[in-house]
């Protein structure tokens, strides 16, 4: 389903957990609760940053280098997010495993010290982390994108502190899959299933996230659609970083 939502000011108003009820006498003890109950597990390319501009020109870039076609502005768009092996298995007509390697290779030329900065924070996503940091949330990057750039973009937006891990695929693809990185970050940080969340911009991140029996969010500023977020099974489809406290309903009692 589709929802605008509305927020609430804090999740302690939400939740029900305001000091003097009977649930909870005062705050450190919501923010106890929150952090054992509730973990947040966050796309990074079209959720938390927009990568497009250095992703598309490092596409780009390997694709010329290969004497191949490059893909209009749609087309480009609609290959943002999946995992690398699989946008130039489409791109490269009868690819083999060693002409997407060779892709990837040429992509990485240019993407590891210059595409990797033509990057920007989606506005409100810091305040928002920021905002779930202080309430004791647990928070997480689950990107297909190589850990090793993923640490580097948090670390240059001066983000890194504020999660609890971060994990992304190896160099060579490894846990690329977003259904395998999720069950691995759930079972490395023992998080149970009920108390997690993932949130995305592209179908294989609520894929992921649903494959693994746990919430997803589908997020609207990024580089999937409405009927691509929906069509994939989100439990709640948003329109902006700030209707982010609308998940504090997963946890409501």
């Amino acid at each position: 389903m589709y929802l605008r939502v509305n927020l609430y000011k804090t999740p302690a108003e939400k939740v029900g957990f305001l000091p003097g009820n009977k649930t909870c006498r005062n705050l450190s003890t919501l923010w106890e609760k929150l952090e054992n109950i509730m973990n947040l597990l966050l796309d990074l390319d079209g959720t938390l940053t927009d990568s497009r501009p250095g992703i598309s020109r490092s596409i780009e870039y390997a694709l010329v280098k290969l004497g191949l076609p490059v893909p209009g502005e749609e087309e480009m768009t609609n290959l943002l997010g999946p995992p690398l092996q699989e946008t130039f298995g489409k791109l490269i007509p009868n690819s083999t495993e060693a002409d997407v390697n060779q892709a990837i290779t040429l992509y990485r030329e240019r993407f590891t010290d210059e595409g990797i900065y033509e990057n920007s924070l989606y506005p409100g996503i810091k305040q928002s982390l920021e905002d779930f940091n202080e309430w004791g949330v647990g928070l997480y990057v689950a990107t297909s994108k190589p850990k090793v750039f993923a640490v580097r973009i948090l670390e240059h937006f001066k983000l890194h502190h504020l999660f609890k891990g971060v994990y992304g695929s190896e160099l060579d693809g490894t846990r690329g899959d977003k259904a395998e990185l999720i069950k691995y970050l759930l079972e490395s940080e023992k998080i149970r299933t009920r108390y997690a969340t993932m949130v995305g911009d592209r179908s294989h991140d609520i894929k992921g996230g649903l494959a693994n029996e746990i919430q997803t969010v589908g997020v609207l500023w990024g580089y999937g659609t409405k009927d691509e977020l929906i069509s994939a099974g989100a439990d709640v489809v948003i329109e902006k970083p700030e209707d982010l406290g609308w998940i504090f309903e997963f946890y409501e009692g």
